[in-house]
């Protein structure tokens, strides 16, 4: 064998390692690629999933006694130490751009009871026990809210301490708590929220690439991770603004549907402001995750949220879109997954007291 078979030998085997390299290297950034794709799938379910479960029981037990908790006065938040009492399922505060995410607060109560309001038999001065017509209705550690009629009327909740036996004859039982500041007259009403671990107001934003959660009723409670990789998370309102209780169209969280007006929101609309909190339907829910795989030959990311078939996409209702830049931190250069959802607010739909 001579010199140059040999070296022809070397430069086949050469390019035989070559090949099978450059197989090996394209099968291992497809299998890359397409378990980064998986993972972002498995992100954008879990997150779409877990807020249309928690929007689904938006309101729950509370639209019972809508009529009466739309009396209170309207707070600026919904969290601790002074938050809304009022009878508002789910609140969304908008982003203030289309990339930006939006944050949204879901208010329910898990009670098992028959939660109703009950009537007031006498007046109960500050820091007094209250007396009701309602013999089996409370239990220790119950948080109740003590509702005085009025535009707004007086609100305050506090927690049972003590059940007294019941009055023979009338159904009176004296209810001790914690103590309230205001006087709340004999036609005063009180509503039972439940045992405190029934009552949930959770905040749900994106901050740093993570959908996350917080118990807005905890003093200083610490947010809790639910799924990475969250690029953007954007929600609206589905409307009535007819009145005849069916959804038309969708409208971002501003200008008479920005959270400091739902928050003072009447329950049912006034002459010439057809916003009320009765006429929110639904809420739909736009989210966008990154693969955790970087692909080079990936360009900017054109996204659309919201989108609709008719031609002319300035008749979409709510339509967003958005670019994700290759040069921009983080690029674009990234698989992107877009999931979409609508909750119909069942809880205000079927249990809204008239």
């Amino acid at each position: 064998m001579t010199l140059i078979e040999v070296m022809v030998g070397v430069v086949i085997a050469l390019i035989a390692v070559l090949v099978i390299y450059q197989v090996f290297n394209t099968a291992e950034a497809f299998k890359r690629n397409t378990t980064a794709a998986g993972d972002a799938q498995q992100n954008g379910l879990i997150s779409s999933f877990l807020l249309a479960i928690e929007l689904a029981s938006a309101g729950n037990a509370l639209m019972t006694a809508s009529s009466e908790l739309a009396q209170c006065p309207a707070e600026l938040t919904m969290a601790t130490p002074t938050p809304s009492l009022r009878p508002i399922p789910v609140l969304i505060t908008d982003g203030g751009a289309d990339a930006n995410p939006d944050t949204m607060v879901v208010n329910y109560s898990m009670s098992h009871r028959i939660v109703s309001t009950v009537l007031f038999t006498k007046p109960a001065l500050p820091g007094n026990p209250y007396t009701v017509q309602s013999p089996t209705g409370f239990t220790k550690g119950d948080q109740i809210v003590a509702i005085s009629p009025g535009t707004p009327g007086a609100c305050e909740m506090t927690t049972v301490t003590a059940v007294g036996p019941v009055t023979a004859g009338t159904g009176e039982v004296v209810l001790t708590h914690t103590g309230a500041a205001t006087t709340f007259g004999a036609s005063s009403v009180l509503f039972n929220m439940g045992p405190p671990n029934s009552l949930k107001r959770s905040q749900y934003d994106v901050s740093n690439g993570v959908l996350r959660s917080l118990d807005l009723l905890t003093a200083g409670a610490a947010t809790n991770p639910i799924a990475s990789n969250v690029m953007n998370l954007k929600m609206q309102y589905g409307i009535d603004d007819v009145g005849d209780g069916l959804l038309h169209t969708w409208v971002p969280a501003t200008g008479k549907w920005s959270a400091a007006n739902v928050l003072a929101a009447p329950l049912t609309s006034l002459p010439g402001n057809p916003a009320a909190l009765n006429r929110i339907k639904a809420v739909r829910i736009g989210i966008i995750v990154r693969s955790e795989q970087f692909d080079r030959d990936l360009r900017d990311k054109n996204w659309v949220l919201f989108d609709c078939s008719d031609g002319n996409k300035g008749k979409c209702p709510g339509r967003l879109t958005g670019t994700i830049s290759a040069t921009a931190s983080p690029a674009g250069n990234w698989r992107y997954r877009i999931y979409e959802t609508i909750i119909p607010l069942r809880n205000e739909l079927w249990n809204t007291a008239s």
